[in-house]
This record gives structure tokens, sequence and C-alpha cells, in this order.
């Protein structure tokens, strides 16, 4: 369940699913060549679970991460990682966890500003799409999630009831996203959405069985 992203030049970090399937964050510098490859600095950020990870940049220093944790549940979490790799730390409070069910598949997106979406499989592998906003400092706030009663924001989308999982969510214009999915019978679709700019209305447009 490896997400690996670049934090400078030349260095990268990688979310994965590690010793007892708990949580990872590595770090490595690669050189210009790919001739060197060296490993940094390590943070087990989850001692239950850390599978589907979805890591994605936010500001220079900042990172958040789609996961499934305890039970399967789905989480999302953030950290500071410094441009040399040396030093990762998971941002005080930030864990949210925002299905209770489960959170595996997991494709988080940016949408705009503070706003990101993430594509997930939830409850009996149903296909779900959640909003959040994280700002510079790593606070996460819900916006659509499945978890609202508990944790605030409103009630997620649901867009496939009877399966959604290998997920790949990607921005086509300001507003359009495009997600590649198994849904039934393990067939293979792309459905179009659009999500506000301020994460408040995720809307189906249409969807290809290709």
């Amino acid at each position: 369940f490896n997400s690996l992203v670049q934090v400078d030049s030349n260095t990268y970090a990688l979310a994965y699913s590690g010793t007892n399937d708990n949580g990872y964050i590595s770090t490595f510098t690669i050189s210009s060549d790919g001739s060197s490859i060296v490993e940094v600095e390590t943070l087990e950020h989850d001692g239950s679970n850390g599978g589907h990870n979805s890591l994605l940049q936010i500001d220079s220093d900042t990172y958040a991460l789609a996961y499934s944790g305890h039970r399967a549940d789905g989480y999302i979490t953030t950290f500071t990682i410094s441009s040399d790799g040396s030093s990762i730390t998971e941002v005080a409070g930030s864990i949210l966890e925002h299905d209770e069910n489960k959170g595996e598949f997991n494709s988080l997106v940016h949408v705009g500003g503070d706003t990101y979406a993430l594509a997930y499989s939830g409850n009996e592998s149903d296909g779900y799409i959640s909003t959040f906003t994280i700002d510079s400092a790593g606070a996460i706030t819900p916006i659509l999630i499945q978890n609202h009663a508990v944790k605030g924001g409103s009630a997620n989308l649901e867009h496939d009831e009877i399966q959604g999982i290998h997920h790949s969510l990607v921005q086509v214009d300001s507003d359009t996203y495009a997600l590649a999915y198994t849904g039934i019978n393990a067939n293979g679709y792309i459905t179009t959405f659009t999500i506000s700019s301020d994460g408040t209305s995720i809307v189906e447009v249409k969807t290809l069985e290709h």
C-alpha cells in the first residue's frame, strides 16, 4: 500500500504498510541520475494498521495522509516533513477518523485553496467521496464525511452502492473530477463529478463502464 511523493529536488517521502501492517512514513534521497537511493528517516505513525495509503503535499513542509487504520476505519492525518527528509513529525491533534466502518483504496486530491477531496471504499466496499479543509498548519476540518454525526460537517456522497474499490481520482478542470474505479462484478468504471471549490457540493455527472 505504497504512496510516494516528492519533497524537494532529491528528497522523497513514502507512506506504506510495514511490520505487522503498521503505518510508516520513510524519507529517501534519490540522486538525479538514479544511481543512489539512501533512506534518511522513518516514523511509525500508527501501531495498529496503515494500509491503503494516499499521501499528498499540502504546502512546502506539510503533507496529508489518507489511510486505513485501526479496524480498517478511514483516517486522515497530517505531518511536517523537512526539505532534507531528516524530520518527520505528525501534527499534534490532526488525526481525523472520517469513517468508522471502513476507509480503504484511498485517493486524495487537491480541490482548491484549503479544500481536498477523498475517494475511498467504505461500508460493504461501497464507493464514497468526502471533502475536507486542511490548512497550512495541518489542521483538518471535515466538510462532507461519513462520520459527520460525531466529527462534524455533513454527509458525504455514496456514489456506488454496490461496489467501489481501487480508486484513482484526478482533477479535470476547476470543478470537474474524474474517478476510475472497480465496480460491480469487478468491472471497470470512470465517473465524473463536479465538486464545488469550498467542498460543500459533490454531484455525479456521467458514468462509463469501459
